[in-house]
């Protein structure tokens, strides 16, 4: 690890001023919901200084490339896939791309109070794979929320790495990406298991990551029955942008 480490009471300072950061951004957002009609600009803007925020407080500085390949998000549903190896890939994506960039969540993260709120407020989207026909309307919201200019964020891991080595892909994503003909734009964040990497909760302040945008691939060219073909598309695009082997 080239950078240096956080302290122990350094790192409670930075999680508890994260925390203080989150609930203004949330609280910012359901109280913004009162008085703006239209709050997609408001949340956009709220969570780019949010993550700012968040990256400022452990000094990483973050540049990016291929920033061209990103797609007009009026033209089609986009999925942006990235690998998932830190607490700070949302932050880091958030930043990198400035845009309106939604995550995919879990839907135990809708029960909490005010964050949950927020998260409705904020367009995030959530799909019940347990229940057809909640699932059924997730999908369809999603699509539409796709159309309208949200730009939906996967993490096809499914959790985080410990050492920065792409890992296997969960399907949730793919569905998705399918029912609705996305495009898909895979998106690696190289050095993030520097700063912070998988459950270990050490911190690495001052750090650069590098954020590579690659060429979008076209979902509606593959079905049900080639959708291995197409996880194996992306994975390896992803692979190929942080220079590892195919091997999981």
């Amino acid at each position: 690890m080239s950078g240096k480490k956080a302290s122990k009471l350094r790192f409670y300072w930075i999680a508890a001023v994260t925390g203080l950061v989150t609930f203004y951004s949330c609280s910012k957002i359901i109280v913004g919901s009162i008085f703006v009609k239209n709050i997609r600009p408001l949340v956009d803007q709220t969570m780019l200084n949010w993550a700012k925020k968040l990256l400022d407080l452990i000094r990483v500085k973050v540049t990016v490339v291929g920033q061209d390949n990103m797609p007009d998000k009026e033209s089609r549903p986009i999925i942006v896939m990235c690998n998932h190896s830190s607490l700070y890939d949302i932050p880091v994506s958030i930043v990198a791309l400035q845009t309106s960039l939604r995550m995919l969540a879990k839907k135990e993260l809708f029960k909490i109070p005010v964050f949950s709120s927020a998260l409705r407020l904020g367009e995030f989207l959530s799909i019940d794979r347990e229940n057809r026909e909640q699932s059924i309307k997730d999908l369809k919201r999603a699509k539409d929320k796709m159309l309208d200019g949200i730009i939906l964020w996967v993490a096809p891991e499914g959790t985080r790495s410990k050492n920065g080595l792409l890992a296997s892909f969960k399907r949730g994503g793919f569905h998705v990406a399918l029912d609705t003909k996305a495009l898909i734009v895979p998106l690696v964040i190289k050095d993030i298991h520097k700063v912070q990497a998988g459950t270990d909760l050490t911190l690495y302040l001052g750090q650069e990551v590098e954020v590579e945008v690659c060429a979008p691939i076209d979902a509606a060219e593959y079905s049900v029955d080639t959708r291995r073909e197409l996880v194996e598309k992306v994975r390896n695009t992803m692979l190929v942008a942080l220079n590892q082997s195919q091997e999981v």
